[in-house]
Formats: structure tokens, C-alpha cells, sequence
């Protein structure tokens, strides 16, 4: 379910701040404020209904050096690495009013047979390539 990850080297959990980069009609930009608060997973086989209903965005985040798993199987915390210049797949929602930022669901899908037995969790964050 991806609860937590590590950015250039920072560790984020959720509640605290993310670089994200938007992905607009002429590719990437880097989103200009740190308004990004990580919040948690969004599967993606529900992107759609963040995307319609929610009014979220499709967005990336750069820089993942690891993400973290909580296992269903013993609540231990496990880490998983990525591959140089690894980013994950995010959908940044709305402002909520009266705030002032946004919240940042990491997308998930169902996990490998080989993340399950690593991680001891079902489902493991989109990992993309920058």
C-alpha cells in the first residue's frame, strides 16, 4: 500500500511534504511549491474515480530511492529499493478549502508473487522510470 517512501534521500511519511512534478500537454515541469502533503495510497484500479469525482491530477514523483510496506502478515515495516532515476505514480488532489495544500495519493497495484513474500503486503506502489 506504499506507507512511506524515500525522496533525494528524505524520508516521507504520510502528513509531511513531497516534490512532485506535473505532467502537462508539453511533458514535465517540476510544480513550483512543496504544497504537496503525502496522503496515503490510491489504487489504481479506482484512477478514474480520483480523477472524475475527486478532480485529482496525474502526477509523478522523482527522486525514489526505496518505498516502504507495512506487512499484513506480522506489522513489520519492510523496504523495497528501485532503480536508479525511479519515480512513482501519483494523483495530486484539489485544495481542500480553507488549506493550503494538496494531498498526494501514491498509485498502487496488486504486488508481484515475489514483492508479497518480500513485503508481507498486497499491493505495492506504480514504480515509473524518468
Amino acid at each position: 500500500m506504499c506507507n512511506r517512501f524515500v525522496q533525494n534521500g528524505r524520508e516521507v511519511k504520510p502528513g509531511e511534504r513531497a516534490t512532485v512534478l506535473m505532467v502537462g500537454p508539453a511533458g514535465k515541469y517540476e510544480l513550483p511549491f512543496d504544497a504537496a502533503v503525502f496522503g496515503g495510497p490510491a489504487r489504481n484500479e479506482s484512477r478514474n474515480y480520483w480523477i472524475k469525482r475527486e478532480g485529482a491530477e496525474s502526477v509523478i514523483v522523482p527522486g525514489i530511492s526505496s518505498f516502504g510496506e507495512k506487512s499484513k502478515v506480522d506489522g513489520s515495516q519492510n523496504w523495497e529499493g528501485t532503480p536508479p532515476e525511479s519515480s512513482l505514480d501519483g494523483l495530486l488532489l484539489p485544495t481542500p478549502p480553507g488549506r493550503h495544500y494538496r494531498l498526494l495519493k501514491i498509485v498502487t497495484q496488486p504486488a508481484t508473487p515475489e514483492q508479497l513474500a518480500r513485503l508481507g503486503n498486497d499491493r505495492a506502489p506504480v514504480v515509473v522510470r524518468e
